[in-house]
């Protein structure tokens, strides 16, 4: 599942990624909420997550190589992931799409989106089991609590220690689940921080007209009386 790409990536990271804050107990995404922000260090190690274990069968092709610099690579260093992968920085994250069970894996650029959101993401890697009594599967699917119906032509993969995090992050499978859900999180809203950023703003300069308007009022009617 081009494991290939995981030594170029972990030299790319080395020096740019902080070391991760605890955010799984409680789980919590800085992208979340009104004034969330994509947290650059689980995005970069949510895309390592994503070239070793997830690009074997699934594309992000609304992404390209060049596009990895918002996360805080190089330009050097996107090219050298693009040349890893065979491709070029105008290339788009392709995944190898093999048929699952009769299923084709879905592109995943806009998969956050898609489908109820980051912690949905996060739920179903980290839902798969075994099922329970009485429950029979179709062939080739696998037991996920997390998925409508409760199976999916996915296997579980994700395991503690599929990557080794260049800035010294424990990988266990809660933790690449929590990174890649961050990183397509990006992957479906690349400008999320600049809509916050400019929100913010916005709400911040509404407000202030309003006190204007208020205090200006306030004034008329005092001349007036």
């Amino acid at each position: 599942m081009r494991r290939f790409l995981a030594p170029v990536l972990a030299l790319s990271l080395l020096g740019t990624a902080a070391h991760a804050e605890d955010k799984l107990s409680p789980l919590h995404f800085q992208s979340q909420g009104p004034l969330g922000t994509i947290d650059k260090a689980a995005a970069q190690r949510g895309y390592q997550v994503y070239a070793t274990v997830c690009a074997g069968c699934h594309a992000a092709s609304g992404v390209h190589y060049r596009d990895l610099e918002a996360l805080g690579l190089t330009p050097d260093q996107a090219a050298g992931e693009a040349a890893a992968a065979g491709g070029t920085l105008d290339s788009p994250l392709k995944g190898a799409a093999p048929q699952t069970s009769g299923a084709i894996p879905p592109n995943l650029t806009s998969i956050v989106a898609e489908r109820h959101g980051t912690d949905y993401i996060y739920s179903f890697l980290t839902g798969f089991g075994t099922a329970p009594d009485g429950v029979t599967l179709l062939p080739g699917h696998s037991y996920n609590a997390a998925f409508p119906g409760f199976e999916t032509a996915m296997p579980n993969i994700l395991h503690d220690g599929a990557v080794t995090y260049a800035d010294g992050t424990k990988a266990t499978t809660a933790q690449e689940a929590s990174d890649v859900a961050e990183f397509l999180t990006w992957t479906a809203d690349p400008n999320l921080d600049a809509r916050h950023q400019i929100g913010f703003r916005a709400v911040i300069f509404f407000g202030f007209l309003a006190i204007i308007a208020i205090a200006s009022k306030r004034k008329v009617w005092r001349e007036t009386i």
